[in-house]
């Protein structure tokens, strides 16, 4: 990473939250008992919210990319892969926990303890890392499926506040990049250019892409229709910063 890109890099991570000791790993049990704002019935459990186990843990993630190193050993075309996944892991769901616009987008949707909050954020990084170890945004729709098992209501109240967290978790996460990104588009294709610049600008590319494709691929599970979201449900916005939204489906008031 350039000097420039490393300062930037710097002045924008933020300090892991205290009070969080570790990021949730696979098999952990759900222990949230929050509810879903406009479904105050539906509290939250494995059969109807994203939990730890829908995905790869960070191990697993390790190990599949030990295995990518060694099928493609020699081969630099999948550098930036893999260092792109190098980059992400629990960490980043601390970071995007601290940030204020993610913890409203969260309380806007649900009623309870951030432990939910934790448990979509890391869940939908790792599906990220498992989308650039698999060259595919597919897992997304196999790991949605969850909701398609519930009743329509729920489906889509559990769907659309958990795909809400999930967007506002890897934006902030994305942001990071945006800006090394910016700072490194003009010099990467000087000749000048170091391997390392090219590299690094590389591996960004890849983590921008790849959130922008897990969100897009969400935006559908959601059952958006020309950029609107076609639901009787509850539909979460954020306005400002300070002032989220939650709209109820038509006659929950």
């Amino acid at each position: 990473m350039s000097a420039l890109a490393a300062s930037a890099a710097a002045a924008v991570r933020s300090a892991a939250p205290s009070h969080l000791a570790r990021a949730p790993s696979r098999g952990a049990s759900a222990v949230a008992r929050a509810t879903i704002r406009g479904a105050p019935d539906a509290t939250l459990g494995s059969s109807n919210s994203l939990t730890s186990d829908d995905v790869s843990s960070w191990e697993e993630i390790e190990t599949q990319i030990a295995n990518m190193c060694a099928v493609h050993a020699g081969d630099s075309s999948v550098n930036g892969r893999i260092f792109a996944l190098t980059e992400l892991g629990p960490d980043k769901t601390y970071e995007a926990l601290d940030d204020i616009t993610v913890v409203d987008v969260y309380q806007a949707a649900y009623d309870g303890g951030l432990e939910e909050c934790t448990t979509i954020i890391d869940v939908h990084l790792r599906l990220v890392a498992e989308c650039i170890i698999q060259e595919s945004v597919d897992l997304v729709r196999v790991v949605y499926d969850k909701f398609r098992r519930l009743p329509p209501m729920l489906q889509k109240s559990s769907l659309i506040a958990t795909a809400a967290v999930a967007e506002a978790g890897l934006l902030h996460v994305k942001e990071e990049y945006d800006l090394i990104e910016s700072l490194l588009r003009e010099d990467v294709g000087k000749p000048e250019a170091s391997d390392e610049m090219r590299l690094e600008y590389e591996k960004v590319v890849v983590i921008q892409e790849y959130i922008d494709k897990v969100i897009a691929a969400i935006h559908v599970e959601k059952g958006e229709k020309d950029g609107e979201l076609v639901t009787d449900a509850v539909q979460v916005t954020v306005e400002t910063i300070d002032a989220p939204v939650v709209v109820p489906p038509e006659g929950a008031m």
